[in-house]
């Protein structure tokens, strides 16, 4: 409750004109670690569009002290394409929370998954059913408006939106495949994230962005022998969990820099350099 009133007290003072007042109103909100949207709910404050994004917008430096803060180096268990899933699903979630606005209430990224995979367990038995359930059936589709955007990072807003770029969707059915304890694993295909799975037929590739083709490796080697010695090697061998977080903040970094965004930019950037080769 104090921290309630608290907020409210500074949500009145968030226009003021005065210089003075608004430094102590930016340091008094980075208490909230970047994420004031309960505080609104028990107020019951409903924010118009301008007034939201000031908020975000102020909100945004603890939002940015926390990634920093929590980021922890990624361990030798990421190298693995088969290694510690719930590692990289907190660092996705530390992702997602940093990407969100810090006013719109929402699930966390985890329970997200969860109800998703539930509505999926009966559904579903197989890595190839579970693509088709999530991308043929149109669920999920590739965001081919804004691909590069940042949002298409923060797997929450991807799950709430339906739609994300090949890395997002491919993330999102990795992780509910392992949910449901099935094989699936990342292909960092140039230009082109994919995922691998083994069927019946043989290594098959699934093209998550473009509502969850397969595609057999035999076939594409077979069919495209001009691909390069980079491609061949990313097909035939899945990637590391490290790898697929390295390109998320490859993704992140892209899109900051294209939105002028330049110290999220700088702070991903510190984020990749804690990689070991």
């Amino acid at each position: 409750m104090e921290r309630t009133a608290k907020f409210g007290s500074l949500l009145k003072l968030l226009d003021d004109e005065n210089e003075e007042v608004q430094e102590g109103v930016q340091r008094a909100l980075m208490d909230f670690d970047g994420d004031a949207s309960h505080d609104l709910v028990a107020l019951g404050i409903h924010l118009k569009t301008k007034e939201a994004k000031l908020l975000s917008a102020s909100l945004h430096a603890g939002r940015q002290k926390l990634l920093k803060e929590h980021w922890a180096m990624p361990a030798s268990h990421l190298r693995d394409p088969d290694g510690d899933y719930e590692s990289l699903e907190s660092l996705l979630r530390l992702l997602s929370d940093f990407l969100h606005d810090g006013v719109t209430l929402r699930p966390s990224l985890s329970d997200e998954l969860d109800i998703l995979a539930q509505e999926a367990l009966p559904e579903v038995a197989t890595p190839l059913e579970l693509s088709s359930w999530l991308f043929a059936s149109g669920r999920f589709t590739g965001n081919k408006v804004a691909p590069f955007a940042p949002e298409n990072s923060d797997l929450a807003w991807c799950l709430e939106k339906g739609q994300s770029n090949p890395l997002g969707l491919s993330l999102i059915y990795i992780l509910i495949a392992q949910r449901l304890g099935m094989a699936v694993f990342g292909v960092n295909y140039p230009g082109h994230f994919l995922c691998l799975l083994d069927t019946p037929e043989g290594p098959t590739l699934i093209d998550a962005f473009h509502k969850g083709r397969p595609i057999l490796v035999s076939k594409l080697l077979a069919d495209h022998p001009e691909i390069s010695e980079v491609a061949t090697k990313a097909v035939r061998q899945p990637c590391s969990l490290a790898a697929i977080l390295l390109r998320v903040l490859a993704n992140m970094n892209l899109a900051f820099n294209k939105a002028s965004r330049a110290v999220d930019a700088e702070i991903v950037q510190d984020l990749m350099k804690t990689f070991r080769p």
